[in-house]
Order: C-alpha cells, then sequence, then structure tokens
C-alpha cells in the first residue's frame, strides 16, 4: 500500500524508483559524466587564448556539481541513452561559461561569446545557423572549444525521437533564460525594471510564482534540460512535454533560490545581485522557498514517471542543502527546516550526498 505522508514520502513504488535511479546512476551515469568532464576540461586545457583558458577552467571546477545534476535527468527515459547523457553534459557545461562570463560581463571586465544568452537559442534551435561562438577550427582563439561544446548539443538535440516536438518549448525557454544577462546587471533599479519587463512578455499574466521567482527560475535552464530529457523517451507526447514545462516552472525557481540562498552571505560581501533582496527579510525568502518546495513536488509527481522526477527533485534539494555554506552556523536552522520541507526522500537524500561530495571532494559548490 503507498504510504499517504505527502508526494515525497518513501513509499514503496518510491523506493523502487530511487533503487532504479541509483543503479543506473551509479552503474553507468556518475561514471559517464567523469569521463565526459575530462574530455572537455582537457580540451578547455588546450585554449590558446589564457583568459578565455581561465574562464574556461573556472567555469568547469566553479559549478561541477551542477554537471551531475544535470545529467541525472537521464534516468528519466525508460532505457539507458548514453547519447543523452553526453548532451546534457554539454549543455550544462554551455551553460556554465555562459553564467561565468554573464557576470564577468556585468562586473564591467569586457563581453565575450559566451556573455550573452541569445547565443543560447543557436544551441537549441538546430534550425538556425551557429554563429555566435568561434570557429571550430585552432586558429579559433578558443581553439574551438565553444564551438564544440554548441556543435555537441545541436548534434545531440538532431538525434533526439521527439525534438521536433519539443523545439518550440525549448526555443521559449532559451529565449527566457536571457533573465541570466539581465541579473548581472549593477544598477539595482535598471535590473529590476528589465526583470519585471522579461517577465510580463515571456509569462504573461502569471503572478505565482512572483515575478522574480519566474526569472530566478528561467535563468537556471532546468526546465529545457527535462525537455532535452523527456524528448529522448519514445513514450513521450506533446502532452507529457506541456505540462512538464509547467511543474518545472516551479522547481526553476526553487533551484535557483536555493542557489541564492547558500550564496546570500558572499553576495551581500560582494554587492552581486541575489534574489533574496526581493524579499523582505531573510526569514521570509526561506519561509517562501518551502512553500516553492511543496508546491513543486505534487507537480512534478502528478507527471508520467513521476517518481523518478520526484527522486530528480529530492536530489537537487539536497545538492544545495550539503554545502559548507548551508551547513553553516548562521545557516544551519534554516537548512534543516527547507530539509524537512523536502520531505522524507530528501531527507534519506542528504547523507548520500553529502558522503558523495566528502568522495569527490565537491563540498563547496
Amino acid at each position: 500500500m503507498e504510504d499517504c505522508q505527502g508526494p515525497a514520502a518513501l513509499s514503496a513504488g518510491q523506493s523502487r524508483a530511487l533503487a532504479t535511479s541509483a543503479t543506473r546512476e551509479l552503474g553507468w551515469g556518475l561514471r559517464a559524466v567523469r569521463a565526459e568532464f575530462a574530455g572537455w576540461r582537457t580540451r578547455a586545457l588546450a585554449i590558446p587564448d589564457p583568459l578565455i583558458r581561465r574562464h574556461a577552467l573556472e567555469a568547469l571546477g566553479d559549478e561541477r556539481p551542477l554537471l551531475d545534476g544535470a545529467a541525472l535527468f537521464w534516468i528519466l527515459p525508460d532505457r539507458r541513452r548514453p547519447e543523452l547523457l553526453r548532451l546534457l553534459v554539454a549543455f550544462q557545461t554551455l551553460a556554465n561559461f555562459h553564467d561565468h562570463t554573464s557576470e564577468r560581463a556585468g562586473r564591467g571586465a569586457g563581453a565575450s561569446p559566451g556573455s550573452s544568452m541569445r547565443a543560447f537559442l543557436e544551441v537549441v534551435d538546430v534550425d538556425r545557423p551557429l554563429t555566435s561562438y568561434y570557429g571550430d577550427g585552432p586558429a579559433a582563439p578558443d581553439g574551438g572549444y565553444l564551438h564544440a561544446l554548441a556543435q555537441t548539443c545541436r548534434v545531440g538535440c538532431a538525434t533526439l525521437p521527439h525534438y521536433r516536438e519539443a523545439r518550440g518549448l525549448l526555443v521559449q525557454q532559451a529565449r527566457r533564460a536571457r533573465s541570466l544577462d539581465l541579473e548581472h546587471d549593477r544598477d539595482p533599479r535598471r535590473r529590476a525594471d528589465r526583470l519585471k519587463r522579461l517577465a510580463a512578455r515571456e509569462f504573461g499574466a502569471v503572478t505565482e510564482p512572483a515575478w522574480w521567482e519566474l526569472t530566478a527560475g528561467a535563468s537556471s535552464l532546468l526546465t529545457a534540460i527535462v525537455l532535452l530529457a523527456l524528448a529522448a523517451d519514445e513514450h513521450t507526447d506533446d502532452d507529457d512535454l506541456r505540462r512538464a514545462v509547467g511543474a518545472y516552472t516551479w522547481v526553476a525557481s526553487v533551484s535557483s533560490l536555493l542557489d541564492n540562498y547558500i550564496d546570500q552571505v558572499e553576495d551581500a560581501t560582494s554587492g552581486a545581485h541575489n534574489y533574496f533582496a526581493c524579499y523582505p527579510t531573510s526569514e521570509v525568502a526561506v519561509d517562501r522557498i518551502a512553500v516553492l518546495i511543496d508546491r513543486a513536488l505534487p507537480e512534478v509527481g502528478a507527471l508520467r514517471n513521476g517518481k523518478r522526477h520526484l527522486v530528480i527533485v529530492a536530489s537537487m534539494t539536497a545538492m544545495y542543502l550539503t554545502t559548507e555554506r548551508a551547513r553553516s552556523r548562521p545557516l544551519r536552522s534554516s537548512t534543516e527546516a527547507l530539509a524537512a520541507s523536502g520531505g522524507t526522500l530528501t531527507g534519506l537524500l542528504i547523507p548520500i550526498v553529502r558522503a558523495w561530495r566528502i568522495a569527490c571532494r565537491q563540498h563547496a559548490a
């Protein structure tokens, strides 16, 4: 009999989904991600331009856990697809580079081919020419690194069984992710105004989540990632894709706000933008994240293969809540409250993810 303590309760069915997902990840996934990461790092080390090389290596190192997080979505299709995992790693690697260089451009440190999210439209839309990155030859300043990442994504997209059905939604999510560029505007009033306009343009009259929660989630590209994973499954239909966008709008907001949660002290010191400033107090923001988690869990649980989606969301929550900053003394009590809001499944995964961090030396990110 299924447990009735909420969508993230550890029912018999959820336990089976967790065991199946863990088997796929431990048996194949993590090892394959390490191999893909090593390949891209080797290419980054060979970048001729020293500044681009440094930024590429920083983006690879600073956000390493996000690669495993993105690759976890390969548990959604019924059968293993190594080509999907390769696509997800390349996609997240390029997204991390965009985030890193966009933040750098926001600090006035100069633009680069990865500093504008407009280029990302070419990554998910194979009908567009690939023109926004350096060329693919060794004469390019980056040695073809960015072009190779983008091309790997495009080839991966083109081979997805349901790419054509997902294409319009992927383009929509890439367009919405331009919020990442706007987040790094150093003028607070102009930044808020531009983000509000983007939210109004892209989400219309939606008021729940709030506009800043929507733009925060859009910048994560998490909804695009789930679309890629679902497009790899032969059983996916248009309704699956549409419903996933709705559900993961909530999940993406949770993801970005948890990222801001663990960065709030550092961002306050550096003066960097943090979405916690949109709330009256940090305590209100934490309470709001708990509400969003409470809304996100039943949304993803109601999707086809919902128990696999719940494993992903619980793992994502556990990933953020096991960082050194989340477990530091100032945040410890609120971290425990957020962990409790994630349900039994999240509580079970927290010590497992913490052990993984120790084994892989991924404490901070």
